[in-house]
């Protein structure tokens, strides 16, 4: 499970609340693996992240290129590189669904997210932060 912590916060309100549901629902599909390992349930948890997680991506982006963030490009890859990653995961759980393959997409997840919050998106923060400060 992801125990939020303050230094995970961007102080872009509407991008820490997406990290907050993107933490809720691995926590939720950690929930669903421990609990009986219903893999209807867990695949219904995966469907609501790989949802939530391009709206967000989406949002994201959005921002950047507004703000003008120089590494957008970059920032799109490591997010489609995710997407990747995850529909293959998925994959596999949809054809050999077993708690191990739903155990290695949380410890993903879960080591991804943390990385991405703390290492990339923070580089994109400080522009971000800026331009809405400039806009009041």
């Amino acid at each position: 499970m992801i125990q939020w912590q303050t230094r995970y916060e961007t102080g872009i309100t509407d991008i820490d609340d997406d990290h907050r549901r993107l933490v809720a629902l691995i926590n939720d599909l950690d929930s669903a693996l421990a609990q009986d390992g219903d893999m209807g349930l867990v695949g219904r948890v995966i469907d609501a992240l790989v949802e939530y997680a391009d709206y967000h991506f989406s949002r994201e982006e959005a921002l950047m290129a507004e703000a003008g963030f120089d590494d957008l490009a970059g920032h799109v890859e490591s997010h489609a590189d995710f997407g990747q990653f995850l529909g293959a995961m998925v994959g596999g759980c949809i054809l050999n669904p077993s708690r191990e393959t739903a155990a290695r997409i949380i410890d993903y997840l879960q080591e991804w997210l943390v990385d991405h919050i703390l290492v990339e998106d923070m580089k994109y923060v400080p522009l971000v932060r800026g331009r809405a400060s400039s806009l009041h």
